[in-house]
């Protein structure tokens, strides 16, 4: 049986515009390209986004330069610089799509963003699950997360994103010290501010 690289050279091509077949793969052929090529795709966002990352702490800005590097869109750079920005190198899973990485970006404690990354990967969580277990503040089954009538899962932003902010400043708060040990006056103050929220559940 060919070596892959020999397979490369006979069967198939890598291009700039993707891949070109020049003969017909058994299907161990085909899944060994796959193998090839997936690390690359998962890891694609995160390169990107370093070498972004690194010229403009560096240089200053200079997605201009790397737009005309890369051919790739303003948006698309964005996206990649502010993952890797948000999700340190020892926190990334390489078992898991970019995606499920961007999900987790949004959180600002590394240890949280390492949790639902481990939980992600042990419960085989697909990026919807994940980002619809993250806005329940739960790891939900797959059923629940299948369902279409869920508001977490529509385009705009909901109260459940902004209820479970809350909840993660609270565990983050309370696990630095339980209620009990805070002053007067920051418990009062913080009485008065949550008012709102007592307002609107007994409005309920």
């Amino acid at each position: 049986m060919l070596s892959l690289a020999s397979l490369a050279e006979v069967k198939y091509s890598i291009t700039s515009t993707g891949i070109q077949f020049h003969e017909e793969l058994t299907f161990d052929e085909w899944n060994a390209v796959g193998e090839r090529i997936a690390p690359v795709a998962r890891t694609f966002g995160f390169v990107v986004g370093d070498w972004i990352n690194y010229g403009m702490n560096r240089y200053g800005d200079k997605y201009a330069e790397a737009m005309v590097a890369t051919k790739l869109a303003y948006e698309t750079l964005a996206v990649y610089s502010h993952v890797a920005r948000c999700v340190q190198s020892l926190l990334r899973n390489k078992n898991l799509d970019f995606h499920h990485h961007k999900v987790v970006a949004k959180i600002k404690d590394p240890e949280e963003q390492r949790r639902w990354l481990e939980l992600a990967e042990s419960d085989c969580m697909s990026v919807k699950r994940l980002r619809k277990s993250m806005n329940a503040g739960r790891a939900l089954s797959p059923d629940e997360a299948n369902q279409d009538n869920d508001p977490s899962d529509r385009g705009h932003v909901t109260y459940l994103s902004s209820l479970n902010e809350i909840r993660r400043w609270w565990k983050r708060e309370t696990d630095k010290a339980p209620v009990r040990k805070w002053d007067k006056e920051r418990r009062s103050g913080l009485k008065e501010d949550f008012r709102f929220v007592v307002d609107i559940y007994e409005a309920l």
